[in-house]
C-alpha cells in the first residue's frame, strides 16, 4: 500500500524551503511503503524546484502526483505569509497512483478547496486520514482524533514541529521510529522516459503541446475551479422612466458614471495614514422625515465643523431613494483613527444608526464610496429579512430567499461554514482565508463575512462598468447584480443623483 501526503512549499527570508511538504521526506525515510507528495511546484523558480525534486526523490518520495504552476513559491516570515503557488487547486482524483493509497496525510497550508477535495476523496474511499495544522484555517469537519494542532499562529511553521510530527506518525503506526535502510528510490522522469523510443516520442509530443498551449494551461490553472457564472438577460424589462431594458439602463448608468468623472473620480484613492484610536462618539443627530431634527453632543469634534459633516448626511439622503432610508433614526459622528472603520450602520428593530468617521470622509471620492458601501448594507439587510427572535442582522438569523441569504448560498457555499463570519478571527487566519481565495475578493476586508462581501460587491457594481470578460468569482458577483432589473434601475438612479448633486454644487 502507499501514503499520500499533501503539503505546500514556502520560502523563508533565507530562501530555505519550508512548509507541509517536509512531512513527505520525513515519512519516506522511515517507511518502505511508497510515499506520494501532492503539492504545487513553481515553474518560475527553476533552480529551487530542480533541487527540491532531487532532494525529495533521494529521500524516497515520488512527486509524480504533484503539479507545476506558473507562480513563485509563497513567502513566510514572522509577520505573516503569502500563498502564491499554493493557491491553485491541482488535485486530480482520477490519477492512477491513488488506487494504491491507504493513508492520507494533509496540512492546512494548502489551498482550502484542494484540502476539501482530498479530504472528501479519502472519506469516500475509506482511507486513513491524519491532518496537521498550524492554524492557517480550521478544518472543522475533521474528527478531533484525526486532527493534530501543532500551533495556532496561522503561520506554516511545520519545520519547527518535525519531531512532534514524527512521534505522531510513529504512534499511529504510519512510519517506523528507525530509518528505512536501502529504500527504493523513485525513478526520475528521464529514467522512465528512456525505456522505449515510443515513450520519448510521446514525451516530445506532450512538450510541444504544453509549449503551444501554455497560455491556455496557465489560464485554466489560474481560474476558479468551482464553476460560477452570471446569466444576464440584457433584454429583461426594467421599470424606469429613462430606460426600459437591462441593456439600455446599463448603458445609461455608464453614461452617468462617465459624466460624474468630470466632477469626481470615484476610483481616486488618497494616501491613508493608519492610526489606532479608541472609538469615540462625538455627536448623535436624531433623524425625522430624513432631516436632522435634534442632536446630542458627547465630545468636541477633533477636526472640521458640524456643517461639514452635516452636509454628508444631506448628500446621503439626497442621493439614495428614501424608501430604503425610512428606518434610519440616528446619524452619528465618531472616529477610531484614520484608516480603520470608515463608516458603519447598526440595524435593529428599534431603528438604524448611520455612522460616519470624521477622519475618513473628508476626501470626496472616498466619502462617496463609503456612502455607497453603507447603503449596500441598508439595501441588503432590512431587519424584516431576519427572524423575529433576532434583534440584529446576524447572518445566522437571515430568512430564506432574502437578499443576503441568496448571496451567501450562491457565493459562499463552497467555503466551510466557519468562514461565514471572520471578524473575530486572528489577522493571520483572515489573511490566510483571503490569500487562499484571492480571486474571490477585491480586497481582504471583503472576506470578513458575507455582509461585507455583498456591500463591496454592490459598491463595485455602482462605481464601475461591468467586468464583462472575466470568470473570476469576484467579478461574477458584480455581473450577477445585472441579473436583477430592480438593481439595474437603482444604479441609474444613484448615479443620476450624484451627477445632479455635483452640477448643483458647481453652479
Amino acid at each position: 500500500m502507499a501514503i499520500l501526503i499533501a503539503g505546500s512549499i514556502y520560502k523563508n527570508k533565507e530562501s530555505h524551503l519550508t512548509g507541509g511538504h517536509l512531512i513527505s521526506a520525513l515519512a519516506a525515510r522511515h517507511t518502505y511503503e511508497d510515499v506520494y507528495l501532492h503539492t504545487n511546484f513553481s515553474s518560475e523558480e527553476t533552480e529551487l524546484t530542480a533541487t527540491l525534486k532531487d532532494s525529495l526523490r533521494n529521500a524516497g518520495v515520488s512527486h509524480r502526483s504533484a503539479q507545476s504552476v506558473s507562480a513563485p513559491y509563497g513567502m513566510t516570515g514572522d509577520e505573516g505569509f503569502t500563498v502564491n503557488s499554493n493557491i491553485y487547486d491541482t488535485f486530480n482524483q482520477k490519477a492512477k497512483y491513488l488506487k494504491a493509497i491507504d493513508t492520507v496525510i494533509l496540512t492546512t497550508d494548502i489551498g482550502e478547496r484542494d484540502f476539501r477535495y482530498i479530504l472528501n476523496y479519502a472519506r469516500r474511499n475509506g482511507l486513513q486520514i491524519l491532518v496537521f495544522t498550524c492554524g492557517e484555517y480550521l478544518p472543522r469537519s475533521v474528527d478531533d482524533k484525526n486532527l493534530v494542532m501543532l500551533e495556532n499562529t496561522g503561520l506554516p511553521n511545520y519545520h519547527a514541529h518535525i519531531n512532534e510530527i514524527k512521534e505522531t506518525l510513529v504512534s499511529r503506526g504510519i512510519i517506523s521510529s528507525t530509518p528505512a535502510k536501502n529504500r527504493d528510490i523513485p525513478e526520475t522522469a528521464a529514467q522512465r522516459s528512456g525505456r522505449t523510443v515510443i515513450q520519448l516520442l510521446l514525451i516530445a509530443a506532450v512538450v510541444v503541446l504544453l509549449f503551444t498551449g501554455g497560455f491556455k494551461l496557465l489560464e485554466f490553472i489560474s481560474s476558479d475551479r468551482v464553476s460560477f457564472e452570471a446569466e444576464v438577460d440584457w433584454s429583461l424589462e426594467v421599470e424606469h422612466d429613462d430606460c426600459d431594458t437591462v441593456e439600455t439602463c446599463t448603458e445609461l448608468g455608464d453614461r452617468y458614471l462617465s459624466e460624474l468623472k468630470e466632477y469626481v473620480d470615484l476610483q481616486d484613492e488618497p494616501h491613508i495614514f493608519f492610526e489606532n484610536r479608541t472609538r469615540t462618539t462625538y455627536i448623535d443627530y436624531q433623524i425625522k422625515d430624513f432631516k436632522i431634527a435634534d442632536k446630542e453632543v458627547e465630545n468636541s469634534l477633533p477636526l472640521g465643523d458640524e456643517e461639514t459633516f452635516m452636509s454628508i448626511w444631506n448628500t446621503f439622503q439626497a442621493v439614495f431613494p428614501h424608501r430604503y432610508l425610512e428606518d434610519i433614526n440616528e446619524y452619528r459622528l465618531f472616529s477610531d483613527g484614520e484608516g480603520n472603520t470608515a463608516a458603519y450602520v447598526s440595524i435593529t428593530r428599534d431603528g438604524t444608526v448611520f455612522a460616519i468617521d470624521v477622519r475618513d470622509n473628508l476626501h470626496k471620492a472616498t466619502q462617496y464610496r463609503n456612502l455607497i458601501h453603507e447603503f449596500g448594507h441598508i439595501y441588503s439587510l432590512p431587519i424584516d429579512d431576519f427572524d423575529e427572535a433576532c434583534d440584529s442582522t446576524d447572518i445566522s438569523c437571515a430568512k430564506e430567499d432574502t437578499i443576503i441569504d441568496k448571496h451567501a448560498d450562491r457565493f459562499w457555499s463552497q467555503y466551510d461554514e466557519s468562514w461565514l463570519e471572520n471578524s473575530h478571527k486572528s489577522q493571520f487566519q483572515l489573511e490566510g482565508f483571503y490569500n487562499n481565495n484571492v480571486t474571490d475578493f477585491y480586497v481582504p476586508y471583503q472576506a470578513t463575512n458575507v455582509k461585507e462581501d455583498y456591500a463591496i460587491t454592490f459598491m463595485k457594481f455602482i462605481t464601475e462598468k461591468i467586468p464583462a470578460n472575466s470568470s473570476q468569482l469576484r467579478d461574477v458577483k458584480v455581473q450577477s447584480m445585472y441579473e436583477d432589473a430592480e438593481l439595474v434601475a437603482l444604479r441609474v438612479d444613484i448615479l443620476k443623483s450624484f451627477v445632479q448633486l455635483e452640477k448643483e454644487r458647481a453652479t
